[in-house]
């Protein structure tokens, strides 16, 4: 009997471990999946949406309405306030990002629509 009880609370640390939180819509799975530095060279994504994946490198303090994400190529503000998102404290995580590339004070962000964190 230990062992079974044992067998199931490792199963749940394991799927507590994998938990994805989700805020905002659901990722697009039709949004072509691209590297932050498609964005900056490919202005025909300017007004579309986009994913992108990667780490979560610096974010909004006082309430969560933005973060930099970073991946292999280079980094990108996501900008949650036009979805009214927020995001708690989430330095350092693996993120996935579904939203519309715009020009904001002439740099390009993501307007966030979902996002995931794991």
């Amino acid at each position: 009997m230990r062992k079974i009880i044992a067998s199931a609370m490792l199963v749940l640390f394991i799927l507590a471990g994998c938990s994805v939180e989700k805020y905002g819509f659901d990722i697009n799975k039709n949004a072509p999946m691209v590297k932050v530095k498609d964005i900056y060279l490919d202005m025909k994504l300017l007004g579309k949406d986009v994913t992108l994946e990667g780490k979560i490198s610096s974010q909004c303090g006082s309430n969560g309405c933005w973060f930099v994400l970073q991946d292999d190529t280079g980094q990108v503000f996501i900008n949650l306030a036009p979805s009214n998102l927020t995001l708690p404290p989430r330095l350092g995580k693996q993120s996935t990002v579904t939203g519309q590339v715009q020009v904001v004070q002439n740099e390009l962000q993501i307007f966030a629509k979902g996002v995931e964190v794991r």
